[in-house]
Parts: C-alpha cells; structure tokens; sequence
C-alpha cells in the first residue's frame, strides 16, 4: 500500500519534472502532475488485480488521453501539453535500457525477448492514445461545459 502511494507521488514529480523539462507554461504543471500521476496509479491498480502489463498499460493510456482531452477542454490549451507529460510515466524505458544491456553483451535472446516485450508496451500506448483521440468531443464533461459557456455569452452579445 505504501510502495504504491510512494509509487504514485513518483509518478506525479516525475510528470512535473518533465514537463519541466518539456517547457510546459507553469500553470500547467500540477494538471501535468496530476494526470501522469493518474495513469500510473491506473497501471499500478491493474497490475496488482491482473498482472498483465500490455493490458494495463492500454488501459491506463486510455485514461491518460482521456484526462489530457479534458484539461485541454477545460484549460484551453493544446492536447499534446498534457499527454505527452502524463504518458511519461508508461513508457519502458528500464525495458528498452535492459534490451540495449543485454544486446551488447551478446545475450541475442534475452534481448530479444525483452525487445518484444517493450515493443508490445509501444505498441499499446500508441494504440490506446489513438483510440483515444478517436472519440467525440461529445464525451468530454469540460466540452459540454465550454459549449454551454458559449451559446450563453453569444446569446448576450445579441
């Protein structure tokens, strides 16, 4: 329980140290924090139920760019600023290091093995973040709230 609150708080100064990094505005580091925290207690959460991390790492994409979309709604600002802070957290970087490692050393079928791995993990980020993207703006609480902000001011305009 610990290690996985310990593991959350990571997530989440490890998302704002890159965004950070990756030049975020500051006003957006916390909501960057906030969701990459979020996909990695997802990831966490699936892991210790169902201990099969191609799924869970789709699933907690999903729930990245889902977040991301409503902060962008919700803040106005691009979707990218968020999302590609919070996937930070679910990329396998020890995978792909351990699959360099063990391709340098000469071990072909450990890396290989490995590689495979890390490229199904790829393969579902980029799988969930599209599905993703594909749904309708009409599925997004800050959408509707925005919309509804809109029509009010036009009709006051008029």
């Amino acid at each position: 329980m610990v290690n996985g609150l310990l593991q959350i708080l990571a997530g989440f100064l490890g998302t704002i140290s890159f965004a950070i990094l990756f030049e975020v505005p500051r006003p957006y580091y916390f909501q960057c924090g906030m969701i990459g925290a979020c996909g990695w207690a997802i990831y966490l959460l699936i892991m210790h139920f169902w201990v099969a991390p191609i799924a869970a790492t789709f699933i907690a994409s999903l729930v990245l760019i889902y977040l991301s979309r409503e902060a962008s709604f919700a803040l106005k600002a691009p979707v990218t600023i968020f999302l590609i802070c919070g996937i930070f957290c679910l990329v396998p970087g020890m995978g792909i290091y351990n699959f360099t490692y063990n391709f340098f050393i000469g071990d072909s079928v450990k890396a290989a093995q490995i590689g495979i791995q890390v490229l199904k993990i790829a393969i579902a980020i980029a799988v969930g973040i599209t599905v993703g993207y594909e749904l309708s703006p009409k599925f997004f609480y800050s959408y509707h709230k925005m919309q509804k902000h809109q029509i009010h001011s036009h009709k006051q305009n008029q």
